[in-house]
């Protein structure tokens, strides 16, 4: 098939105006990164057109156009331009651009965009008007049962990282015939005038490009094996006639400079910083989120949220704050109007490295001391600050899931910004809605602040498994015995500093890992030993203490059920080892491990210093 030019479409003013001027400043201007904003915004609204049934599938693409790819830009797509000098320069620039970088957002299985194509020709009995809403409206009402949010915003935010202002869009719906495919491209700049007949023309800043109708000059997208085809040669995915869905490309990333590696794990931590309840591997088929993140063609590794940290914490509580009981759980309520608003739940863990996805990156935090804040759909709307530990070897991760009853979800929603990325009860009239979420904040943050986090524990039945035959198996530990919880990437032990050591000492044990030996827990901690000149440090002396509430240290021989144990000190490697707490190293200095026996469920902690042969 031969492919046409695209033909555009400036809107103009109508005889009773419309929105012009900077149509992103519509929106107001979000306080995160534009780019992590868009992110959010396209997979809240793929969130909401995930109603087949199944848990959504999409792919997020950064790749460079080839120049076959850009040429098609060029001499098909946009070979006719703005008459408004500013956007007609921004398109040329980006056609013309060789190392043109697009982002892309690919849903499958999702409802498409439906309906009509004409925001003011909707049929009587019309269903889906995701099309218009998506292409033609700016703003409106969220039409998905407690879903992620609207199209506004959404829409906005990603015009918003193109350098040109400009995304194509190209959707199969699904409930249209495969030959419905359609594609757009849509471009958002600012209002201008032309002289037209002694007038000043406005138009409004939008464009269109597409096909055009001759009986009213308006442009509609190109449909069927022509979308289809276009499609195609751009590097858009395929799609086979039951992959409902749709794929928006932003032409022209704003990058700034990154390099694409970079960009793609910058994706990665977003998404699961920002969607990780989706991701969870207990998410019903019908809502898991399924995402590929592609650079340049190339799959990146998307790991599971259970398996990393502080993700796994949250994944913990997340699990318990569903069923709404049990440890950690503190039911959030409401007595004028008496309702539930919803369940806090709370867990702890020791506190290892991150995976650093990005260069300097800001986003996870370096110590968890936060609660996920979200309404039933469970996106992340933000992270609500608490009182952090004291030691910040222990840490913690809370999640509020606001009560899935209409009135107080709609509450939550209507509190949210355009960005979705807060809760302002200020912005809601008086009434019960400003209540519930008012409420609700001042009961998390009293929780979160006021008493620290409150340590639950599960006092043992009976007596823990003797230790004794543990202690055989000190050197298979030692030798990197795989443990059987979540995978934490070990976090290297700190160095002493420069100049002289004036005294032989040991650095603050680092959580490195857990091991299971016999049904017994066991916790490794990594210290350095420094030695002075002397080499006088004879005894590497290592003890454990359960973090509990306001993360302070206590042994706990006042509660024998839950007293951790040093069950050995040794080298990495084994050869050097010792049963207990005390190792002697005589003048040797290196890094040594400590191993603990946990029991119960408490976060331990770890103290080592070295003696002197006086001190011993």
């Amino acid at each position: 098939m031969s492919l046409r030019p695209l033909e555009l479409q400036s809107e103009a003013y109508g005889s009773t105006g419309n929105i012009g001027g900077n149509l992103r400043r519509v929106m107001g201007t979000p306080s995160q990164d534009p780019l992590r904003i868009a992110i959010r915004e396209a997979l809240q609204n793929i969130a909401d057109a995930a109603k087949l049934g199944r848990g959504p599938e999409f792919r997020i693409r950064v790749r460079r156009l080839s120049h076959h790819q850009r040429q098609i830009l060029k001499g098909c797509v946009f070979r006719s331009l703005p008459a408004c000098p500013r956007s007609r320069s921004l398109i040329q620039q980006a056609v013309e651009r060789d190392d043109h970088v697009v982002l892309e957002f690919c849903d499958f299985h999702t409802t498409g965009l439906g309906g009509p194509t004409r925001a003011d020709r909707i049929p009587a009995g019309s269903g889906s008007t995701d099309f218009i809403d998506f292409v033609r409206n700016i703003g409106s009402e969220r039409d998905t049962e407690q879903g992620g949010g609207t199209y506004g915003f959404g829409k906005m935010a990603l015009y918003g990282i193109s350098r040109c202002s400009t995304i194509l869009v190209d959707s199969q719906p699904a409930e249209l015939e495969a030959s419905a495919r359609r594609l757009i491209a849509c471009h958002a700049g600012r209002s201008f005038a032309v002289q037209d007949a002694g007038y000043n023309r406005p138009y409004t800043g939008r464009h269109w490009w597409g096909r055009n109708c001759p009986a009213d000059d308006v442009v509609d997208p190109v449909q069927g094996d022509e979308a289809r085809e276009l499609a195609s040669l751009l590097g858009l995915p395929e799609r086979a006639s039951a992959e409902s869905g749709t794929s928006i490309m932003i032409l022209d990333l704003e990058h700034e400079e990154r390099d694409l590696q970079d960009l793609g794990q910058y994706v990665t931590e977003t998404v699961l910083w920002n969607f990780w309840p989706r991701l969870m591997r207990d998410v019903p088929p019908s809502r898991r989120f399924h995402c590929r993140i592609e650079v340049d063609g190339q799959e990146l590794s998307i790991p599971d949220p259970e398996t990393i940290p502080p993700l796994e914490l949250y994944c913990k509580a997340m699990k318990a704050a569903r069923l709404g009981v049990g440890e950690g759980v503190h039911p959030i309520r409401s007595a004028r109007p008496k309702l539930r608003l919803g369940s806090l739940a709370i867990a702890r863990g020791l506190h290892v490295g991150r995976t650093n996805y990005v260069p300097n990156g800001q986003l996870i935090p370096a110590v968890s001391h936060h609660v996920a804040l979200m309404r039933p759909v469970e996106l992340v709307v933000k992270y609500m600050p608490g009182q952090p530990y004291p030691d910040d070897r222990v840490e913690w991760a809370g999640v509020f899931l606001a009560d899935h009853a209409d009135e107080v979800e709609e509450a939550f929603a209507r509190s949210e910004p355009p960005a979705h990325d807060d809760w302002i009860p200020s912005s809601l009239p008086r009434g019960r809605q400003k209540t519930i979420v008012n409420v609700a904040l001042r009961e998390i943050r009293s929780i979160i602040t006021e008493f620290g986090v409150p340590q639950g524990r599960h006092a043992a039945d009976t007596p823990g498994p003797s230790l004794a035959g543990v202690a055989d198996q000190l050197g298979a530990i030692l030798s990197g015995v795989e443990g059987d919880a979540p995978s934490r990437r070990t976090r290297s032990a700190r160095s002493p500093g420069g100049g002289k050591v004036q005294r032989a000492r040991a650095s603050r044990p680092v959580f490195v890992g857990l091991a299971q030996i016999r049904g017994t827990k066991i916790a490794r901690f990594r210290t350095t030993v420094s030695q002075d000149a002397d080499c006088s440090g004879t005894i590497l002396s290592a003890s454990a203490f359960v973090a509990v509430d306001g993360g302070k240290k206590a042994s706990l021989d006042e509660d024998q059920s839950f007293k951790p144990e040093v069950l050995g000190i040794g080298t990495p490697d084994g050869t050097v080892k010792t049963r207990g707490g005390h190792l002697r190293i005589d003048g040797r200095s290196g890094v040594f491990e400590i191993l603990i026996a946990i029991r119960g469920e408490v976060a331990v902690i770890a103290d080592a210093e070295v003696l002197m042969e006086g001190d011993a």
